[in-house]
């Protein structure tokens, strides 16, 4: 059953209702009308009878009294039971007359000797017909008023809940993922409740739109972004991981052909050229290694793998303290409200909050020249905080970091920014007080979204 049906029907039960309330006062006062009714005629009646009596002959009494046409009652001459209630008006019928309840009243007049002389009869029946009249009058105006109402009921209801179609059919939209809603008016309209209703499901529309497009640029920064990664490796493995693999090469090459034709001529020489080879194979082969272990840091830390987050970071913070010995370093870690500390994080948080501090302190360094660096990462219930100053320049008088130029931990200013953003956290890079630059990140210990899963 639809909402407008309802609402009508709980209308018409409402007009039922009060119409069988209605009925039920008017009969009751009904009932008490007729009954004063007939206690007043049958006195008239009464008086008349007694004065009229004693004029002369009974018969010529009652053709008198009949002429006068006096209503309600009739005289009887002698002592005659009344009619039954309601033998008199076909029209009413006997259920109404039973619910009034007012039977005919008859008082006989006596003469002299005892004897019944005249009964005078006061009958309800055309009072009863009376109320029945006015009752079903009332009942029609009620039938008419009522339906009239329920048209103008149904047209206002109608009209009020026509909204409802709109904001349907925009909820389907938003199902298959279409937010062309159109203008806010159009799912507004109606009584307010859901002119406010349309109007936050079209705002709720431009939302998820904004948010479409943002998570669609958001999506082509990361691949560019995994692009230009995939470019820097592919850069560094063809001109410096091939060169020395090639230098390798020759160098093996050249000590092999040594080996397979000594000369004896040349003995000291060969030699002399197969350590000198060996040497610079030996070098290039270190090269190779160091090469290998930046490019694996830049796709994946080991420290990670290896130690628990904290440890990791104090490995982060020392492996700088020994590269720039002029800068002083300071590391707070608090994850003391929860049991089990930055160590229960999941995978992901952790490695965002390592790259977070890898990438801030390589642009400090790199950016902001400072004397002094400090990382604080605080866990507290519900969310991780990660905070790098350092006392640098700052933002106002120091260079700009480029996105490009900010890659080189993996994720860049750029980078670390989307991160933060698709784990439902904050990022914000300012000045650090009067002087260096603040890096601090927020973010919820559940991603958003995930609460639910187990």
């Amino acid at each position: 059953m639809s909402l407008r049906v309802r609402m009508l029907a709980l209308i018409g039960l409402f007009l039922a209702l009060l119409a069988v309330a209605g009925a039920a006062v008017m009969i009751v006062n009904a009932r008490d009308a007729v009954r004063a009714e007939m206690a007043s005629a049958l006195d008239l009646g009464i008086a008349i009878g007694r004065a009229e009596a004693e004029r002369g002959a009974i018969s010529d009494t009652v053709a008198a009294l009949d002429r006068l046409g006096l209503r309600h009652l009739r005289f009887i001459a002698g002592e005659t039971p009344p009619e039954p209630l309601g033998d008199g008006h076909a029209a009413v019928p006997g259920w109404f007359a039973a619910m009034i309840g007012v039977a005919p009243q008859a008082h006989p007049l006596t003469g002299a000797d005892g004897s019944v002389l005249l009964t005078v009869v006061a009958e309800p029946q055309d009072e009863v017909a009376e109320v029945w009249e006015d009752l079903q009058s009332l009942a029609l105006a009620m039938l008419v008023v009522g339906l009239l109402l329920l048209g103008a009921a149904w047209m206002a209801v109608g009209r009020a809940l026509a909204p409802l179609a709109r904001i349907e059919a925009g909820v389907q939209r938003l199902r298959a993922g279409r937010y062309d809603s159109g203008p806010r008016g159009g799912l507004a309209g109606g009584v307010p409740e859901l002119a406010r209703l349309g109007s936050g499901i079209a705002a709720l529309a431009e939302e998820l739109a904004a948010a479409g497009r943002e998570n669609r640029r958001l999506g082509q920064r990361l691949i560019e972004a995994q692009d230009r990664e995939r470019r820097g490796i592919a850069r560094e493995i063809h001109d410096e991981l091939g060169a020395a693999l090639f230098a390798i090469k020759v160098d093996a090459g050249r000590i092999l052909r040594l080996s397979e034709e000594p000369r004896p001529e040349a003995f000291i020489s060969e030699r002399v050229e197969i350590a000198g080879r060996a040497r610079a194979v030996l070098s290039m082969a270190a090269d190779v290694h160091r090469l290998s272990r930046r490019i694996l840091v830049r796709l994946r830390p080991a420290l990670l793998d290896q130690l628990p987050l904290g440890e990791a970071l104090c490995g982060l913070v020392d492996e700088w303290a020994r590269r720039e010995p002029e800068v002083r370093w300071s590391l707070d870690i608090a994850g003391d409200e929860t049991p089990d500390g930055l160590d229960g994080l999941d995978e992901v948080l952790r490695l965002t909050v390592f790259r977070l501090a890898q990438e801030s302190l390589v642009n400090a360094l790199r950016h902001a020249r400072p004397t002094r660096v400090s990382v604080s990462v605080r866990r507290s219930s519900d969310r991780v905080e990660v905070t790098v100053t350092d006392d640098g320049p700052g933002l106002a008088e120091g260079p700009a970091v480029a996105d490009d130029e900010a890659g080189h931990g993996g994720l860049g200013i750029s980078g670390m920014a989307e991160r933060v953003r698709a784990l439902g956290g904050t990022l914000s890079i300012g000045p650090n007080g009067g002087r260096g630059t603040r890096v601090a990140a927020f973010l919820p210990c559940v991603p958003v979204g995930l609460e639910g899963v187990a």
